[in-house]
């Protein structure tokens, strides 16, 4: 009984990651000027510099620039879910995807290729749930669980904590959606340590 109990718990924690998944993970807002200017410095000396659609977009941009002057600076408001970074980081120039996906990858280095390891999250919460049910009768299971599930709630919760959002190009506020996500993880692995436990008193007795 107690180790269906627990597995219930698990479960449920399992369902709010893959909920939390289609949830608000971030909110962004940048300078429209800010952005335009962004977009334009990385046409003039990235990939872009020696094609002839460079010339074009700078100067597209720098009208566009303008004219948001003309009609006073306005913010761009953007709310991303875990399952549309992959989609916003491989735009390339969606500097508001980037920064949110900054928050999670402190180095940005292939951030598109690393962006899609956002889709795990809620399948390692499905493989957790195959763990517990696997750990109903092998302890093994249990600890794999446990070890998996802490290491990413560790991982992402350290990284939430540290990262200095103030550095970023655009303003960035974690979401509930990411902190459901961290947490449940965090709580599927206390779950699996307090069923270590508890099987290592059963087990002495």
């Amino acid at each position: 009984m107690r180790k269906v109990i627990l597995l219930s718990l698990v479960v449920i924690c399992a369902v709010a990651i893959v909920l939390g998944f289609f949830m608000p993970w971030a909110r962004a807002s940048a300078s429209a000027t800010k952005v335009a200017n962004s977009l334009a410095k990385s046409a003039s000396g990235g990939m872009l510099e020696n094609s002839p659609f460079a010339g074009n977009f700078i100067r597209g941009l720098d009208k566009t620039t303008n004219k948001i002057s003309e009609m006073g600076d306005f913010r761009i408001k953007i709310v991303v879910s875990g399952y549309d970074i992959p989609t916003l980081i491989n735009k390339k120039n969606s500097q508001i995807a980037i920064s949110i996906a900054s928050v999670m990858f402190k180095d940005a280095k292939d951030l598109d290729k690393k962006s899609m390891l956002v889709y795990l999250l809620p399948l390692f919460a499905l493989l957790c749930v195959g763990l517990a049910i696997v750990g109903l009768k092998n302890k093994i299971a249990v600890m794999v669980m446990t070890v998996l599930s802490g290491g990413i709630a560790i991982g992402g919760l350290y990284n939430l904590m540290t990262i200095d959002l103030s550095k970023l190009p655009v303003q960035i506020s974690i979401e509930y959606g990411l902190w459901q996500t961290m947490y449940a993880y965090l709580i599927i692995s206390a779950i699996g340590i307090a069923w270590v436990v508890l099987d290592l008193k059963e087990a002495k007795k």
